[in-house]
């Protein structure tokens, strides 16, 4: 009789049993909505950044451009370039508008049309204290021309310039017994005008950055 019993004991599979079939199918069916749900929260979108630093003026290339997949807010994610949209034209016919860091990620303004970068170059006279001091190649400018430090107010200072490149910084230079650097900018065919060079000559020019 015991080893009929024993016997019996040996034959039973324990994989047969329902309640370890149902708890098997339980953590089955939890991995794969787990991961469903995952994947549904993973929102993070590919955008370009550059493969290492990268200088204005210099013509892009492919190998600049690598994919990087990130989670930015709202504020920010309609400012920089995604993989997946259309560039204002072919890698061939374009530059940078600005100095990029290794990694870091490219911003709408970051990439120009190098035919529509400057149609010349105007070089500006500019009294240290009336420009940025950390003014950088690749950066844009508002010029404004208005009265000097100590002059009377006759008339109100004026912007005759909207967001020129940097393409110099150059050098210090003497004007008036004050120290002023010289500073080159490009200008298009439509900004060239006889009355905004009159108002750079006769008046004092400032410098404001703008994005």
């Amino acid at each position: 009789m015991r080893s009929m019993k024993a016997a019996r004991r040996v034959t039973v599979h324990p994989w047969r049993d329902p309640r370890l079939i149902l708890g098997a199918m339980l953590v089955l069916v939890s991995t794969v909505v787990g991961a469903k749900v995952f994947a549904a929260q993973d929102d993070t979108v590919a955008y370009w950044s550059v493969s290492s630093s990268v200088v204005a003026g210099d013509k892009v290339d492919k190998a600049d451009l690598v994919a990087s997949k990130v989670r930015l807010d709202s504020s920010a994610r309609d400012h920089y370039v995604r993989v997946s949209d259309e560039l204002p034209a072919g890698i061939e016919e374009l530059t940078w508008a600005r100095d990029l860091a290794e990694g870091a990620l490219v911003d709408d303004s970051s990439l120009v049309v190098a035919a529509d970068r400057s149609a010349g170059e105007l070089p500006l006279s500019v009294a240290t204290g009336s420009y940025p001091h950390d003014l950088r190649r690749g950066e844009s400018v508002d010029v404004w021309v208005g009265p000097g430090p100590g002059e009377p107010p006759v008339e109100k200072s004026k912007r005759v310039l909207k967001s020129a490149r940097v393409l110099s910084t150059g050098s210090d230079d003497a004007l008036g017994g004050s120290m002023a650097r010289t500073i080159l900018v490009g200008v298009t065919e439509g900004q060239l005008k006889e009355t905004t060079l009159s108002a750079i000559s006769a008046g004092h020019v400032t410098l404001v950055r703008v994005p």
